[in-house]
């Protein structure tokens, strides 16, 4: 055998040990558990049952693991409304607890299994991402009414919009100006997806000639983790709890 044929086979062995670690499986009286490669936004894997039904046939199920996790989000009203569309547009059933399908023949149980944990895994990704809007949206009301109050209604434009280097209008929550200068100021979650939209914004702003002054309001900074540091890289990050002054401080900047 050739170096070429040995680097073949040693790469195909080390593929296929990759394969086997992806996903694990578990047994019990009840049945069987494939811990897949899926991840809830908490962190945690999807796990999927495997159970015997009648008739040499099988229930495939995640036996409401998406809805404990939406529990912990005390998100449970959310998920409600989410988890059925998500069941209805993927062709399986919810019935009001876990995602499920009934009478799985042998051959169609993979493609059961990766349908099942897909759905549990988007149930659980979109009810976070409505969480984190509707509480950007009360962090949004709460610090507009601060920053009127800090610099008078006058000079606080809600909802503004303002372009960037690459002529992009961006979406802010506040455009304040003092003495010439614009200040942008936006509640940020820590919701992954809110991060990546608010760094994109605020590197493109920082293009500008004479860029805005960038205020990133977040409720915790160690909430953030490692995100911060990338936050910070385009933007002032400040907590919500910091006085108004900070706030005011912050959009007279040099």
């Amino acid at each position: 055998m050739n170096g070429h044929q040995t680097e073949t086979v040693g790469l195909r062995m080390v593929a296929e040990e990759v394969a086997r670690t992806l996903a694990v499986a578990t047994h019990a009286p009840e049945g069987s558990f494939i811990k897949t490669p899926l991840m809830y936004p908490g962190g945690s894997a999807v796990v999927v049952m495997i159970a015997q039904a009648p008739g040499g046939r099988y229930l495939v199920s995640d036996m409401g693991q998406a809805q404990d996790e939406a529990d912990l989000m005390c998100a449970a009203p959310t998920f409600a409304h989410v988890a059925p569309r998500v069941a209805e547009r993927n062709g399986v059933a919810f019935d009001r607890r876990a995602f499920f399908v009934v009478e799985v023949m042998r051959e169609q149980l993979v493609g059961a299994v990766a349908t099942i944990a897909g759905c549990s895994q988007e149930a659980v990704q979109i009810t976070a991402l409505k969480i984190a809007e509707a509480r950007t949206n009360d962090a949004a009301d709460l610090l507009y009414r601060r920053l009127a109050h800090v610099f008078t209604p006058a000079r606080v434009a809600r909802d503004a919009e303002i372009p960037g280097a690459s002529t992009t209008r961006w979406h802010v929550t506040a455009l304040v100006t003092v003495d010439g200068r614009p200040a942008v100021y936006d509640p940020v979650s820590s919701h992954p997806t809110a991060i990546a939209a608010a760094v994109t914004k605020y590197f493109d702003l920082a293009q500008l000639d004479t860029p805005p002054h960038r205020i990133a309001v977040v409720k915790s900074k160690a909430a953030l983790g490692t995100r911060l540091g990338v936050i910070a890289g385009a933007a002032r990050v400040v907590e919500d709890s910091v006085p108004d002054s900070t706030l005011e401080r912050l959009a007279r900047a040099a």
